[in-house]
């Protein structure tokens, strides 16, 4: 299954904070920021252009010093909050 983010957020640091703001449309079916770590924004900027689960475990597992099984579980959980918050097509 390929992942994608809607369109109508911008990321932005504040406060030395990463956080992905709803703007137009998207104000009205998001409120608030979606915080995101550092390993977040990586797989946020990966979904703007779509991927699937995998591409995104071997981004993890090629950047931090993290096992396969780790980089799974947190890419699940993070695609998971992701649905939930409506931010996924």
């Amino acid at each position: 299954m390929t992942y994608k983010l809607k369109d109508g957020f911008v990321v932005r640091k504040i406060g030395g904070r990463i956080v992905a703001v709803p703007v137009g449309r998207q104000t009205s079916e998001i409120h608030g920021m979606i915080a995101l770590t550092e390993s977040a924004e990586l797989l946020w900027n990966t979904l703007k252009n779509g991927a699937e689960e995998n591409e995104l475990v071997k981004i993890i597992t090629d950047t931090y010093d993290v096992d396969e099984e780790k980089a799974a579980e947190d890419v699940k959980r993070f695609l998971q909050g992701l649905e939930e918050q409506g931010a996924l097509l």
